[in-house]
């Protein structure tokens, strides 16, 4: 068996830190796993919970409690770097597990070595039970499991909610002190040639609201994640000659997905796709839109 490591970052998040832990303790599994929380510095209840569960549950959960913010991609790196189990998996301190999640996930590891990151479907909804919707599947000819190659997790972009990603603790090679997105590590846990796992099931409830307060709620949050997320295509467009044909692709759709929620074009991004059109293949590009499709829910609500 492989061990684990279930690693939550949280800030201010007193309304939903139990409910995450109560889900992460009800897991059912046949392997060593720990978990370990992070919170950044909370001002609100966040760390009084969290000590509370700590005592409640003796040797079941290490806390890292900051006495000074350093904000969501430092606290991030601080609870990964904690981790000594075999497989990773993040979880976000306002999400929830679902029955099954672990294991599943664990035993996709276990049946195939040349996977070293396993994704699943998710369930969004809002705290007031207005909304509620399932992610799709990027595989429509597979019902059950789909191995995706590097080639493929490059062109297709993020496939998955954060709460969803497991991966090989050795996998992981790049070491950047920066924010990001989630995707930038899949890849670079594929790195040479590994693959990528996704389960048809939804494993997890992602807590996706629309007010105001939501990071992507406002168009200033969506253009910083577009920012990164940019920032992440074009490192790896520079040093990864031979995947640049499906970066292209995943660089295009992304661009025309910030056209369309945030309504602006920045002229740093259009040469770029001008200056490298020679690496436009229309067969990546349909199939990158066919995929974006199928993973997104089908009802929205920011």
């Amino acid at each position: 068996m492989l061990s684990g490591s279930v690693v939550v970052s949280c800030y201010n998040q007193e309304n939903y830190i139990e409910e995450c832990l109560d889900s992460i303790l009800a897991q059912e599994i046949n392997f060593d796993c720990e978990i370990i929380v992070s919170d950044d510095c909370s001002t609100d209840r966040t760390q009084e919970i969290l000590k509370s569960y700590s005592e409640k549950h003796p040797g079941k959960i290490e806390l890292l409690l900051r006495r000074k913010n350093v904000g969501a991609a430092l606290n991030y790196h601080g609870v990964h770097k904690l981790a000594t189990g075999d497989i990773v998996y993040h979880f976000d301190g306002d999400d929830v597990m679902l029955p099954g999640k672990l294991q599943r996930q664990h035993d996709v590891f276990i049946a195939d070595d040349s996977v070293n990151v396993v994704f699943h479907k998710a369930i969004y909804f809002s705290d007031d039970g207005q909304y509620s919707s399932e992610t799709q599947y990027p595989d429509h000819t597979n019902d059950g499991l789909s191995l995706i190659t590097l080639e493929e997790l490059a062109r297709w972009g993020a496939i998955a909610v954060h709460s969803s990603y497991a991966y090989r603790r050795t996998s992981r090679k790049a070491i950047i002190d920066r924010e990001f997105m989630e995707w930038f590590f899949a890849i670079d846990s594929l790195l040479p040639d590994s693959k990528a796992a996704y389960i048809n099931a939804p494993l997890v409830k992602y807590r996706c609201n629309a007010s105001v307060g939501s990071y992507l709620s406002t168009t200033q949050g969506k253009l910083k994640a577009y920012k990164i997320y940019l920032n992440d295509l074009y490192g790896y467009f520079a040093t990864l000659p031979n995947l640049r044909k499906d970066l292209y692709s995943n660089f295009l759709i992304t661009i025309l997905a910030k056209i369309k929620s945030t309504g602006k074009m920045d002229s740093a991004s259009l040469l770029f796709l001008l200056r490298n059109l020679h690496y436009f293949r229309p067969a990546r590009f349909f199939d990158t839109v066919s995929v974006r499709k199928r993973v997104g829910p089908r009802d929205t609500v920011r």
